[in-house]
């Protein structure tokens, strides 16, 4: 795997911060793809208007629902990828921490809560996902929506070393190596960056765990959350639920 891994923290801190919009395919475009599947959804206020965004990073999907009329809560660890949030929209609420800091972002009554792109992935294990599930759970008002979505890692064979082009542009290309585990993917960030005529080398690493689309659904349904819809496809899983009873 990957001896030299850090935490996952300390990897956004450090490294991946000040150009996760830019590596993630710009600030504008995610957010015009989130507003087109929380409408294609139908996530919507229906009762107490409040929205958490569980690893919100910079705003990719709270933004969208703060404009759909959701008073929402931001939580993420890192604090530059919250500033950014703040700095482009300062009337959303965040909180920094981790997210399986419970006390930290319960007790709002939330009629929605989300949780997308990777962040389930960065949680220490199964045991870890499961307690954030249950816990959403606990949360939501009756009649409340959970949204998940993440990269699947699942095809990948134990042993298999991918490297993906992820971005680039006249001065900057982005790579990730991802080396396959039988619960984790050792992912390696690379960046060449074009400075003073030379091209430079930066590279970090961390772990994400691998969870199967039947794992979290199975894992919701036992916290008592309805499935409404799921899918899995072209890289990605995302599952709506619903919190049926109190």
């Amino acid at each position: 795997m990957t001896p030299s891994a850090m935490p996952v923290k300390e990897h956004y801190d450090r490294f991946l911060a000040g150009q996760y919009a830019w590596m993630a395919g710009g600030f504008d475009s995610n957010l015009e793809r989130n507003r087109r599947f929380f409408v294609q959804a139908g996530i919507v206020p229906r009762s107490t208007g409040t929205a958490i965004d569980l690893g919100a990073g910079c705003g990719f999907a709270a933004i969208p629902l703060a404009e759909a009329g959701f008073r929402v809560t931001a939580v993420d660890f890192c604090r530059p990828l919250l500033r950014e949030l703040v700095h482009r929209a300062p009337g959303i609420a965040t909180v920094e921490g981790d997210i399986l800091d419970f006390p930290l972002w319960a007790g709002r009554d939330p009629e929605l809560i989300v949780c997308m792109g990777d962040t389930l992935a960065h949680l220490p294990g199964a045991g870890s996902v499961r307690d954030l599930l249950r816990q959403c759970y606990t949360e939501l008002v009756p009649g409340g929506k959970f949204v998940l979505t993440l990269r699947d890692y699942t095809p990948g064979e134990i042993g298999e070393t991918v490297v993906l082009p992820v971005r680039r542009d006249a001065d900057r290309i982005f790579l990730c190596r991802l080396e396959y585990d039988e619960k984790c993917v050792g992912v390696t960030d690379i960046v060449y960056s074009h400075q003073s005529g030379t091209w430079e080398r930066s590279a970090s690493s961390y772990e994400k765990i691998r969870i199967t689309l039947a794992f979290l659904l199975r894992e919701l349904e036992h916290a008592g959350l309805r499935i409404d819809e799921h899918m899995a496809g072209e890289g990605l899983i995302a599952i709506i639920a619903e919190k049926i009873r109190a």
